[in-house]
């Protein structure tokens, strides 16, 4: 089998210079593409690959974007330590701030509940909140949320697996071996 691409793109700075695409998502009903290149959340007809419009509030680069299951908004976190909750009319409608840059974000598929990681910290949001609750966690992390919403997994840079409840509190602990990183994490579809 041989794969067509349908379009493609590249991400450029304001002086042209050619950025990284750090990360991407797409909405889930499949008809918007949002992607994380340089400081900026770029959204994306998926039909056709027409820009939709770049969304600027990140003073630095974006590494992360998350769509909520029900495609009603996205997040997006950087290097500026702050994560953007967007709306699916491309408005910025939150912004709260991390001690470090915000390396992973992840949405709860069943309550909407948003998991912002930094080196320092992980961060649990849900649109019932006023505020985030904040939860210490040292080392890089990536993370991932079971399909029933029940935990979250934080892979760590120190080759540690941390297993939270939907509340951040740890339930299991796994130390591998030779504490190699963990650089993505992601939970088996199946039940």
């Amino acid at each position: 089998m041989r794969a067509v691409p349908s379009w493609n793109d590249k991400a450029y700075d304001k002086d042209k210079a050619e950025q990284c695409i750090n990360d991407l998502a797409f909405k889930p009903d499949g008809t918007q593409l949002i992607v994380a290149a340089g400081t900026k959340v770029l959204v994306y007809d998926t039909s056709d690959g027409t820009l939709i419009q770049p969304l600027k509030g990140h003073k630095d680069t974006v590494y992360c974007v998350a769509y909520a299951k029900d495609g009603k908004r996205f997040a997006s976190g950087s290097a500026d330590k702050s994560v953007i909750i967007w709306t699916s009319k491309l408005e910025g409608i939150l912004k709260y701030t991390h001690n470090d840059v915000i390396q992973s974000v992840a949405y709860n598929p069943v309550s909407h509940q948003l998991a912002s990681c930094s080196s320092s910290d992980f961060g649990l949001w849900s649109p019932e909140q006023k505020s985030v609750q904040k939860h210490k966690a040292s080392s890089r992390k990536c993370c991932s949320w079971t399909n029933d919403g029940q935990y979250l997994a934080l892979g760590m840079f120190n080759g540690v697996v941390s297993i939270r409840n939907k509340n951040g509190e740890e339930k299991v602990k796994i130390e591998r071996p030779g504490g190699h990183p963990v650089w993505s994490i992601c939970w088996s579809p199946s039940r």
